[in-house]
């Protein structure tokens, strides 16, 4: 198993975070999930921006004098260095991140100074790489912004150095346009109970249909313009396109987690946040299940929820043997009284889907405002 560890980075004095091909961030608002990803997040930077490019991968062994700003690119708004201090650490001036595989005993860490404290940037310090075919250090790397872009009449397109459709979603069109001829889709990722054709276009829709029932994307190249667009159909269109602005925000939000889990290659991140936004329960589920069937593929899937559903779908893809209980964690992120930093609890999943623990505040706000609803009703 491999997993995270963060050291006086944010809310974290010291934690190790596990993770599996299929790790889950669960727990209540302002508890550290968005705190491990952006550790990943800001190790990854380091790595492109401090690595030499050897072999077909990054090689990042030793500091060479550049800074890592702390703004900018995968979304990351940290501030200056002061700011990723935990607010009660008696060490102002050193943080660690690392990325550890227990099994071989590897490990990759980065440990940064953070100067006076007002510098945008951290500065890499020293650098333990015995686990050089991490994931962060291939190429290849998809990350998916809670934060998404909505419905949008065109997008816009850009170069790249392999497929992926943006932090946000933004080149989603574009890739779609790019692969519909030529990509093919692992077959372990495919759904074939709802496929209709061999482009890429119909495997990705095969999905849509599966989370979104009736409902159909089409995608467009204007390489007049330099813009790319997707059509929409649904069950009451009649087989005639709807512009993009005149459909929900639901589409938009889960088209890219479906085009970034069918391109995403094997042994790389995939880290999602959000994925039930704007969706209904039932289609919460069903992407639960699809990240299952991904992870399966063999692809790192990370992915922060705050759906019990998206769990649920989880848990009826170990139960359908659609992916091995043992390649499932769920972290839970809590509070713990008097502590100084959240508490995170592991949880796993067994054959028939039950969960190994189900500790106080994990989705359990079902069952008490039931309880709270009997107890109104008998007072009334």
């Amino acid at each position: 198993m491999k997993h995270i560890t963060i050291k006086n980075f944010k809310c974290f004095h010291e934690v190790d975070i596990p993770l599996s091909k299929l790790a889950v961030l669960a727990g209540a608002n302002g508890n550290g999930k968005s705190t491990a990803i952006q550790s990943l997040l800001f190790l990854r930077k380091t790595i492109e921006h401090c690595a030499k490019w050897e072999k077909g991968r990054f090689d990042y062994s030793a500091p060479n004098g550049l800074n890592v700003e702390l703004n900018g690119s995968y979304c990351l708004d940290l501030g200056n260095s002061d700011y990723v201090i935990p607010v009660d650490s008696n060490m102002r001036d050193i943080i660690t991140l690392g990325l550890f595989d227990e099994r071989n005993n590897n490990e990759f860490t980065v440990t940064y100074s953070t100067n006076t404290g007002q510098e945008l940037w951290l500065t890499p310090k020293e650098v333990s790489n015995r686990y050089r075919d991490n994931p962060l250090c291939h190429q290849e790397f998809y990350y998916l912004n809670a934060e998404r872009i909505g419905p949008r009449m065109s997008q816009s397109i850009k170069f790249y150095d392999y497929p992926n459709v943006g932090f946000k979603g933004e080149y989603t069109a574009q890739i779609i346009s790019n692969l519909n001829w030529s990509f093919k889709v692992d077959e372990e990722r495919v759904n074939s109970e709802n496929l209709l054709g061999s482009r890429f276009e119909h495997y990705i829709n095969a999905w849509l249909r599966f989370i979104l029932p009736g409902v159909s994307v089409a995608s467009h190249f204007d390489d007049k313009t330099h813009t790319a667009r997707i059509e929409v159909q649904n069950s009451y269109s009649k087989n005639n396109a709807i512009i993009p602005t005149n459909t929900g925000f639901g589409i938009s939000y889960v088209l890219p987690i479906i085009v970034s889990g069918l391109i995403a290659k094997k042994d790389r991140f995939m880290i999602v946040e959000n994925p039930e936004a704007h969706l209904h329960p039932s289609a919460q589920s069903k992407v639960g299940q699809f990240l299952a069937i991904i992870a399966n593929a063999g692809v790192n899937v990370i992915v922060e929820t705050h759906s019990d559903h998206v769990i649920n779908g989880i848990q009826i893809a170990v139960v359908r043997n659609k992916i091995k209980p043992e390649n499932v964690c769920i972290n839970f992120f809590q509070q713990d009284d008097n502590a100084t930093q959240p508490k995170v609890t592991t949880i796993g999943i067994k054959e028939k889907g039950e969960l190994t623990d189900w500790p106080k505040g994990f989705f359990d706000q079902t069952q008490i405002d039931y309880s709270y609803l009997i107890q109104l009703r008998r007072n009334v």
